[in-house]
């Protein structure tokens, strides 16, 4: 049996603390950028994607389905490893589960930290889901990510291995799409927020597409280690990953979108080490292993279409647009008018990972009270799905640690560690300071400030390296109740105002009708520097006072952030 802790092995890194791979990553990005100039995808490669716009109109069949585990398993026979395999639509609703005979039923996880989930068996059918989920959620007409690609974008560096180097631009998104998470249970239409484990990083797991119309992913789980890919230099070939590129044959990602062709902050992300077979002598659907569930039909979407401030996009009638009940709360008005904002903001900012170039960004957009009711999401066309989660538990973190009562909030959920370690560094969550998700990301980061060396100290919302891992982020991880976590039990905390659960990277700011704290705004969906602008634009005219934000206040010497927009973020 191979040694577990190779998944997570270490690369030789030079005198100077920078991974060799960066220079060699350089001549990569190069050498893609000139095969990118002469052409636009290889033989026998889809590189047409449907129009934004039908995304919602094509779905995955029963048949298709059955299909797609088919390949899978008739590639796990030949590699030898029995798998668990799942099958998701776009939105999350689980198709199709399918065990072999001879698979695992568990899976450890194994993040290369101590504590947390670091450790923990999970079913390896709920392993397979949030993969399969994870590539589903992040893909869309315009870009296709696999998670592999997820693996690459949460870790403490970016890109992973790269010391010093700032924390990932997604760092933290893995605790989301939870399934205790209230934004959308699994009885909702939308049905978005079902991923047992989260977003994984964990290989195996790739979206599907059909006739270039983002429909769903497959995850694969069989070598029993729910881990990430820590080491991204090694082109390892996994057998999970290789089992479910076999999965996608007929229905794999436009060659044109897929994240190799994507840059983010000029390097590419990665897709996948395996490509579909040219051709499989399938086994009928059944063979050698037993369904966990029934294939069915993806449903139709949960989503329904909407204009707002002259964007389209959609809208979950679960959550309507409404006014805060609280006196002198958010009036339904006010509401609209952010969402507004921010979305015609939206439609004019460059997207950062969505193919052709010049595309406007794609976004999930949520307005809470400061009680953190949701009082309005919209989502523009072809938004990531991931956002419609994320988003609010962006609004909700900017909102929370703004208001005047959020150490006392925390410290009776169980966190006041926290509360005193933000106290030690000239922090009081008293309502004296307007708090962004940039500038609380800014301080759940293991080594401080970002991009410094790993030889400095963990930020205060954070674990220290060595015991840290995306699996034991710090706050984050433990304001969760991780039975409800596993179980689907709603809240995912003990923190009213925060059922999903905390986000710690950037898109959201807190809300202010002129000094009075009235809720926040998040943003979730093309870049996390396009969210910022984004939400920041929303607040016109709610904008938190300039003497309490939070990049009026310093740790340690380094003054925090509040927003950070992209350099220039504007198609028009």
């Amino acid at each position: 049996m191979s040694d577990p802790l190779s998944k997570v092995k270490r690369p030789r890194v030079d005198r100077t603390g920078t991974s060799w791979w960066v220079w060699s990553l350089m001549l990569l990005c190069l050498s893609v950028l000139i095969v990118s100039c002469g052409s636009e995808g290889g033989v026998n490669e889809p590189t047409g994607t449907a129009p934004e716009s039908t995304s919602s109109a094509v779905h995955l069949t029963a048949g298709e389905v059955q299909t797609i585990i088919a390949q899978a398993v008739t590639q796990a026979r030949a590699v030898g490893l029995p798998v668990t395999i799942a099958v998701v639509d776009h939105e999350g609703t689980v198709l199709g589960q399918f065990r072999m005979t001879g698979a695992r039923a568990t899976a450890t996880v194994l993040g290369g930290g101590s504590g947390g989930l670091e450790g923990q068996a999970v079913p390896t059918e709920f392993a397979a889901i949030s993969k399969a989920g994870t590539a589903a959620f992040f893909s869309t007409q315009g870009n296709a990510f696999s998670t592999r690609s997820a693996s690459f974008i949460v870790q403490e560096h970016f890109p992973p291995q790269t010391d010093p180097s700032q924390g990932g631009p997604l760092f933290g998104v893995q605790f989301s799409q939870l399934r205790c998470s209230d934004v959308s249970r699994t009885d909702h239409p939308a049905n978005t927020a079902n991923l047992p484990l989260g977003l994984s990083g964990d290989l195996g797991g790739l979206p599907l597409y059909k006739n270039g119309t983002a429909v769903g992913g497959i995850g694969v789980e069989g070598d029993g280690f729910y881990t990430a890919d820590l080491d991204p230099t090694d082109f390892d070939q996994s057998l999970e990953e290789a089992i479910a590129a076999a999965g996608t044959l007929g229905f794999s990602a436009p060659r044109n979108i897929q994240g190799d062709r994507i840059l983010i902050d000029g390097i590419t992300i990665p897709f996948s080490n395996s490509a579909p077979p040219t051709a499989l002598n399938t086994a009928p659907y059944g063979s050698f292993g037993s369904q966990l569930q029934v294939p069915i039909a993806s449903p139709a979407t949960g989503f329904t279409p909407a204009t707002i401030g002259g964007v389209s996009g959609s809208i979950d009638p679960n959550f309507p647009i409404v006014g805060s009940p609280d006196p002198g709360g958010l009036t339904v008005q006010e509401v609209t008018r952010i969402l507004a904002q921010a979305a015609v903001q939206a439609n004019r900012t460059r997207a950062a990972i969505r193919n052709p170039i010049g595309t406007p960004a794609r976004v999930s957009i949520t307005v809470v009270d400061t009680a953190g009711r949701i009082l309005g999401i919209f989502r523009t066309i072809d938004a990531p799905i991931f956002g419609f989660d994320v988003s609010v538990q962006k609004a909700r973190n900017a909102n929370l640690f703004t208001r005047a009562d959020a150490g006392q909030l925390l410290t009776t959920a169980g966190l006041g560690t926290y509360v005193t370690a933000l106290a030690q560094e000239g922090l009081l969550l008293d309502g004296s300071t307007a708090f962004s998700d940039r500038a609380m990301g800014f301080l759940s980061q293991p080594i401080f400030p970002p991009g410094a060396s790993s030889n400095f100290l963990p930020g205060p919302l954070s674990k220290p390296l060595g015991q840290w891992s995306i699996f034991n982020t710090g706050f984050q991880l433990d304001a969760l109740i991780v039975p409800n976590l596993l179980s689907a039990i709603a809240p995912c905390t003990a923190v009213a105002q925060a059922p999903n659960g905390f986000q710690i990277f950037p898109g959201s700011v807190p809300l202010f009708r002129g000094n009075v704290h009235v809720g926040a705004i998040g943003v979730s969906g093309d870049g996390v520097d396009q969210d910022d602008i984004i939400a920041a634009m929303g607040s016109v005219g709610f904008e938190a006072p300039l003497g309490i934000r939070s990049d009026t206040r310093t740790v340690r010497g380094v003054r925090l952030p509040f927003v950070v927009f992209p350099r220039n973020p504007n198609l028009f």
